[in-house]
This record gives C-alpha cells, structure tokens and sequence, in this order.
C-alpha cells in the first residue's frame, strides 16, 4: 500500500502532449501561415506573457489581443481555433482513466495539479469530463501562483498549502507527477516529486503508483 493519501498530476507533457492550436501545425492546413505566427509571437517571442496568462493576471481574451495586434490574425479565428484545440486535448494513455479509478478505489486522492490557463477549466475539464475521473484541480490562473513560485518568507509551497490544509495532510502525504525538474523547493518541505520525463517513464510512474 503507497504511504501517499493524495497523487498530483501535472498536465502539459505529463497526462497530455496536446498543444494549443495543434491542428493549425499541419502544413495542409489553409491556416497554416497564421498558426506558424501565432506560435513564434506567444511561445517564442513573448515567453513572459505565458506566465502571466497562466496567473490569471490576464485572461484568453486580452491574450488573443495582444497577439492579434502583432501579427494581424484576427481575434475571433484564434478563439474558435484554441477552443477547439483545447476542447479535443487527449491523455497520453488511452487507459489513463482506468489507472485512475485504479488508485482512487484504493482511497488516494488524485488531482490535476497544473500552471494552466482559464481556457482549461472552461473547455478542456468539461469536454474530456475530468470532473469524473479526478476528484480535484489545482489550477494556477485561479490560485494566482505557478507551481514553483515560492512566497517572501520562502516558507510553504503556496500551489498546494491551501489544498493540504483543507484536507489535513502533511507534505509527506503527496507526491507530484510532473515533467519538470523539481529546484529544491518540494524536497526541502517533504513533498515527493515523480520526473515524468517521457511517455514512457510516466507509464513507469503510473505502474509503480498503481502496484
């Protein structure tokens, strides 16, 4: 039996490999153009303005202007493109909702923990009805905090403090599944972290976890 009460899981590379605007990366595709400059101006140019999306300091729709004023792609298009992009993300397992159930039928917690934007909780929660599969989400656009931000003091992780304390659990109560490398910030306090680096090594994870 795990000594965990409650799994994080990271979303992006971690439970899913789906993109925003995915589908406008086909070459085919007669929008191709106007995805290739949506994607230079917000994940290569403008980096900065990711974060601050993803703290919920401004929403998709002040995002999707700023990138319309550099690159003349209109609002409108790239609202119904991401929406359908986000509405059609898929986990990286097809049975990732069996391993799930699995570990929650053995009365762990399992919750999205993700620096995520207001799009995930309006189209991607509902149209892959996680809602059933996991019994919570910590998103950062709501928490106004990223996963590794750390606040003045350096005391506590600020992502998760609140969510553990409303369930009563100790940092060694959880462990977070995530791509990234943790900095120190979850070892010093106790909290376990899973580097999903690939696919294959998030399948990994999710056997041992499951065991």
């Amino acid at each position: 039996m795990l000594p965990y009460k409650v799994i994080f899981f990271d979303w992006n590379k971690t439970l899913c490999h789906s993109r925003f605007w995915q589908h406008l990366e086909d070459e085919n595709h007669p929008r191709h153009e106007d995805g290739k400059k949506i994607s230079q101006f917000l994940f290569h140019d403008h980096r900065d303005l990711l974060k601050i999306w993803m703290r919920g300091e401004r929403d998709t729709s002040a995002i999707l202007h700023d990138i319309s004023a550099a690159t003349d792609v209109d609002v409108v298009f790239m609202q119904q493109e991401l929406e359908e992009s986000c509405k059609n993300m898929k986990f990286v397992f097809s049975d990732v909702p069996n391993i799930i159930k699995a570990l929650r039928n053995q009365g762990i917690l399992c919750v999205i923990a993700t620096d995520n934007m207001d799009t995930f909780r309006q189209f991607t929660i509902k149209h892959m009805n996680l809602a059933d599969i996991f019994d919570d989400f910590l998103l950062s656009n709501e928490l106004g905090v990223l996963k590794f931000d750390k606040n003045q003091k350096n005391e506590g992780i600020p992502f998760f403090d609140e969510f553990l304390a409303k369930h009563g659990f100790r940092y060694s109560d959880a462990v977070l599944v995530d791509d990234c490398i943790d900095d120190g910030t979850y070892a010093q306090k106790g909290l376990r972290t899973l580097h999903a680096t690939s696919p294959e090594v998030f399948r990994e994870h999710l056997n041992w976890l499951r065991e």
